[in-house]
This record gives structure tokens, sequence and C-alpha cells, in this order.
């Protein structure tokens, strides 16, 4: 499969994440959308609502030079329990949508202006590379409807920066996403061996002060990331702290239940991946299917869930 191409994040708060998206991130709209009759069935179906569960639905993306992962929003008229009870890190299940901001002082003043609250405001961290280089990266985490993390990061210039940005705003769309997970051997294994991806990077450290995602420091952290072959955007962050880890009070990780509930890939053969998901036991939630609706992929498309319980939809294109 391809770099991550979206995330699916299911909200009661629609006001509120178009308002970070939109005027705090500079994404475009595509303008909000209500399935009914036959249609609201058969996506409900699709994606794990209840029959009764209505919605709208929108999606977020930025255009031109910094293109990248697209965020699909469902805005729910119902209340559901949410996959994250509560803003901290600790807490399994989708955790983060991050992008590339070059002016992380002058984001915040303007996250600010519009109501949007960060955790901790800037922290810079050193890191040592792959190579054994070390380098200070900088983020700031935004708290999002659902107790969900929106991060804006940037590298220094001697790195490739986590995504492409647009030399106007210094902004650009979605780079990655990240989870916390319990069962990382097994997760990593999915996504290498039945998606593809290359495993990069793959450390343990433990958690310092002043977390941004407000874990207790001294927390140890294996933190790993994931990659399309080929690609440098549109990654995979997976986070197992394995000695603190809280499992999520939510029924399960994907729709109904509010948060950042599905990741979706692009494929040229659905067919392949599809038997190697069936050949390493993974749970087929929906086995490939041509989908005839405005609010599905307009192409085959199959849903499974990950060995950690994370819903993951994969569609031809």
């Amino acid at each position: 499969v391809g770099p991550l191409h979206t995330v699916t994040y299911v909200t009661c708060d629609k006001a509120t994440v178009e308002r970070i998206f939109v005027e705090g991130y500079g994404l475009d709209c595509s303008g909000w959308n209500r399935p009914e009759g036959d249609e609201l069935k058969a996506a409900n179906t699709y994606l794990g609502f209840e029959s009764d569960h209505t919605w709208e639905c929108c999606t977020f993306f930025k255009t031109g030079e910094g293109a990248n992962v697209q965020i699909r929003v469902i805005a729910l008229d119902q209340e559901t329990p949410q996959v994250r009870p509560e803003y901290l890190g600790l807490y399994t299940g989708g955790a983060t949508m991050s992008f590339p901001i070059n002016d992380l002082h002058a984001h915040e003043k303007h996250m600010a202006s519009i109501g949007v609250e960060s955790t901790i405001g800037v922290k810079e961290m050193e890191f040592t590379s792959p190579s054994g280089e070390t380098y200070v990266s900088a983020e700031i985490v935004y708290k999002a409807p659902e107790n969900v993390f929106v991060m804006g990061v940037v590298r220094p210039d001697i790195f490739i920066p986590v995504g492409p940005v647009d030399p106007e705003t210094g902004m650009g769309g979605s780079a990655y996403s990240a989870r916390c997970i319990t069962n990382a051997d097994k997760t990593v294994e999915f996504f290498r061996d039945v998606l593809g991806f290359e495993i990069r990077r793959d450390v343990e450290f433990t958690v310092g002060e002043r977390s941004a995602l407000l874990m207790p420091e001294g927390t140890t952290e294996r933190f790993i990331q994931a990659f399309a072959p080929g690609s440098a955007t549109g990654y995979l962050v997976l986070m197992d702290h394995q000695d603190a880890t809280r499992p999520s009070p939510a029924p399960g990780f994907g729709p109904p239940n509010r948060g950042i509930a599905m990741w979706s890939f692009a494929t040229k053969d659905i067919g392949k991946v599809h038997r190697r998901a069936v050949d390493a036991g993974i749970e087929i939630v929906r086995d490939p299917a041509q989908n005839n609706s405005p609010f599905l992929p307009s192409g085959p498309s199959t849903i499974v869930r990950d060995p950690d319980g994370f819903m993951i939809e994969i569609f031809e294109a």
C-alpha cells in the first residue's frame, strides 16, 4: 500500500474541528454533506455505526505544495463513547495528527487567538538520528475535540521536513498520525508483512519532564516509525508505553466511538493485500467490494482490524 492517505476522525463538535483545521491550519474544506436513506444505511454498515446513527461528513485537505494526508471528519448527531476519555498520552487508540509548521511560536499565538489551547506550549527535544547524529526538534501539541492531540512539528534544516510545506503559509497538510498501542510486535508485523511498510525506527526511551502528550515522567516508551517504501511523509507512529499503558474504556477503537477511528491506505492490488491479511490471520471486517456511495471510496475497498484492534481501510486506486 502507499503512504497514509486519510485519517478518519469522529466527533460531536463539528464547529471546533472545522475552526482548528481551516482557521488554525489553513486546510481546505470539501463542505459538509449528510447521507440519508439508503446511502446512510450503506455508509453506517460500512463504517461500523449503528443503524439509527445520523451524521454529516467533510474532508479537510491541503492543496498545492503542502498537500499531504487528508482528514475525513464525521460529525455525529448522537453522543457515543470516546476512544480516549481524557487528554492523557497513555490511553490506547488514535492519539495525534501532526503537521509541519515553520514558526511554532507564531502559530501558538494564532491558535490562542481562535480559542485553541496547547498542552504545554512549544517544547524542544533532543533526539539521536538512526545514523547517530544528535539534533533538536520542536513541537507543539493542541487539544482538539474528543481528547485528540493535534500537533505542529519542525525539524532542523539538516533533515528532510516531516512533510511538504506551503512556502506562503509556512505550513503543510498532516504529515503523520500516531497511535498508542499494547500489542507492538504483532502490530509491527502487520504493517511490515501485510501492508508492506518499512520500519525505519524502533527505539525505546524514557519520557522526560513536561511531556507534551501529558505522559508521566519516567514512563518507558517504545517508539516506532513506519513508512511506505520510498516515501518521506504520510507515515505512522506507534507508541507502546510498556510499563504504564492504560486500556481504553471504549468498547473499541473504531466507529461509532469518537476520536481518531481509522487509517486509510491506497493500493493498486486490493486482492493481494486481502490475501496477505487472511494468511496472517488478520480479522476482516469487510471483504473487498465495490462501493456505490459518494461517502465511501469510489473503488473496491476492504476494512480490517490490525492486531491491536484498530480499523484499517484499504482501497484500490
